[in-house]
């Protein structure tokens, strides 16, 4: 008898990648063990080759909820950009977002429907894994990472511990965002035209829109104890760093101004 699917049928998981197949095949891999499916799973892809196409294809044919690839061109570092075209093409009213080197718990879909909250984005913690065990999973295409996994730092953060997200409230405010886990109303991101792509490179995209968010009275929610995730290991590349002066600056000028909405943002798309 076929196991029958939970589906969360008004929620959306973005998955951001660009050029990192193995990473993407074992986050895949893992979304499709969820005890509670998205509706739907959008790979935002930011100009990644033809072979992350072909293994998108591939899974396609046996994933469990539609698998969409939302690819833009290769411009250099894009990630707003493929973040808002992959919102605009959401169906669901609820998105959760993750980068494609995120590999999720069998409850972390479940967990960010269970707590969303009017009101409020949800930001979530994660794992992380070293070079050499994120090596060894990579070679098996081995997506079961658990708190005893050999090479995982943070264990306690894939123990999935509901009493803790009660007592343990975390980080408030715009403090140590985490873009690489995290959820919101789709009407939300709307309200605030989505992601800024004014950001070229590394940092800020994320922070700068959970500050948008707060100018308009949408404040956060940690779920700590829920929703496990462990990030795979990868260099830092030197030059994600180069454009990251003039993201603080508009960062700050969005702070400054109290701005709402993003002046290059997801209105292009809807």
């Amino acid at each position: 008898m076929r196991k029958k699917l939970h589906v969360a049928d008004d929620t959306t998981l973005i998955i951001t990648t660009y050029n990192k197949p193995v990473f993407l095949e074992l986050v895949l891999k893992s979304v499709m063990r969820q005890r509670v499916l998205p509706c739907e799973v959008i790979v935002a892809d930011d100009g990644s080759k033809d072979e992350t196409r072909m293994l998108i294809e591939r899974y396609q044919a046996q994933f469990p909820v539609p698998l969409m690839h939302s690819w833009i061109p290769d411009e250099g570092f894009r990630l707003s950009k493929s973040r808002n075209v992959a919102i605009a093409k959401a169906k669901g009213d609820y998105i959760i977002m993750i980068d494609g080197d995120i590999v999720v718990g069998p409850s972390f879909v479940q967990d960010h429907v269970w707590a969303r909250e009017e009101g409020c984005f949800i930001n979530g913690s994660r794992a992380r894994l070293t070079e050499k065990a994120t090596r060894r999973h990579c070679e098996r295409r081995d997506a079961h990472i658990t708190a005893f996994t050999s090479g995982l730092k943070r264990p306690l953060v894939m123990v999935r511990m509901p009493w803790l997200h009660r007592v343990a409230k975390g980080v408030s405010g715009i403090a140590k965002i985490r873009g690489c886990n995290m959820s919101f109303w789709k009407k939300d991101l709307v309200a605030v035209n989505g992601f800024e792509e004014r950001f070229e490179g590394w940092g800020c995209e994320d922070t700068e829109l959970a500050d948008r968010l707060y100018h308009i009275g949408v404040r956060r929610k940690n779920i700590k104890g829920l929703a496990p995730c462990v990030h795979l290991y990868h260099p830092k590349a030197a030059e994600n760093y180069k454009t990251h002066k003039e993201n603080i600056a508009i960062r700050e000028e969005t702070e400054r101004l109290r701005r709402t909405r993003a002046e290059k943002g997801l209105n292009q798309y809807l």
